[in-house]
């Protein structure tokens, strides 16, 4: 049986940016969201296409989001497996996400730029 996911830090005083820092905070969170914003997948799928996340890090992280109510997951179609979908809330944050990968993707490219 799995434990349930504990948060690790304790809560700050309420502040809103800390409220999403916490939310997509950390290597993985922001891009298992950024994925199931293209469409629902299994776990075999999202562990593909993040690369190097490990089994172990990614159960935990998909625990930590459904937790935080930005994904939830249903059983598939043919009730093998399990299909991870994002909230509404979950859509609401990768939207916001979006211009934040396009400004880091400029950034990058100002900073790989031989000189």
């Amino acid at each position: 049986m799995r434990k349930p996911y504990t948060k690790k830090r304790p809560p700050l005083d309420p502040c809103p940016l800390e409220e999403v820092l916490s939310l997509v905070g950390g290597k993985w969170k922001a891009r298992i969201l950024y994925a199931l914003g293209q469409g629902p997948a299994s776990f075999s799928r999202l562990k593909a296409s993040l690369g190097r996340v490990s089994r172990e890090v990614l159960s935990t992280q998909l625990r930590a989001l459904m937790s935080d109510g930005l994904i939830t997951a249903a059983p598939d179609d043919g009730g093998t497996g399990t299909l991870y979908l994002i909230t509404t809330d979950g859509a609401a944050l990768v939207a916001l996400l979006v211009p934040v990968a396009a400004w880091g993707e400029q950034r990058l490219e100002r900073r790989c730029l031989p000189r």
